[in-house]
């Protein structure tokens, strides 16, 4: 989490003449995030696998059904709240560095 913070702070701060708060950049911005939110997905794929494979033998066929159940769903669900908050830092990150002049 921390890592998308700082990722997305330096894109908001890299890019503060390019994401303007009209529509078309915004749109531009969520585009931006959606592409590093989608190379997360996988990230966070392979830590719920990775973390069912730590598991005993015993509890691993449950959890497995459980998890190929609602993997889906999961990861949709993170994706849109990730792009909501994300998208947001990177406007308003934008925003401060070209008030301030900081750029």
């Amino acid at each position: 989490m921390l890592w998308n913070i700082m990722m997305h702070t330096l894109m908001g701060w890299l890019g503060a003449h390019f994401f303007l708060l009209t529509p078309e950049r915004i749109g531009i911005a969520i585009l931006a995030v959606c592409m590093t939110q989608a190379v997360d997905q996988v990230r966070l794929r392979k830590e719920k696998w990775a973390a069912l494979e730590a598991l005993p033998e015993k509890e691993r066929a449950e959890a497995s059904k459980a998890l190929e159940k609602h993997i889906h769903r999961d990861l949709a669900l993170t994706f849109v709240q990730n792009t909501a908050i994300y998208s947001a830092l990177v406007l308003l990150v934008a925003h401060t560095v070209r008030l301030n002049g900081w750029l």
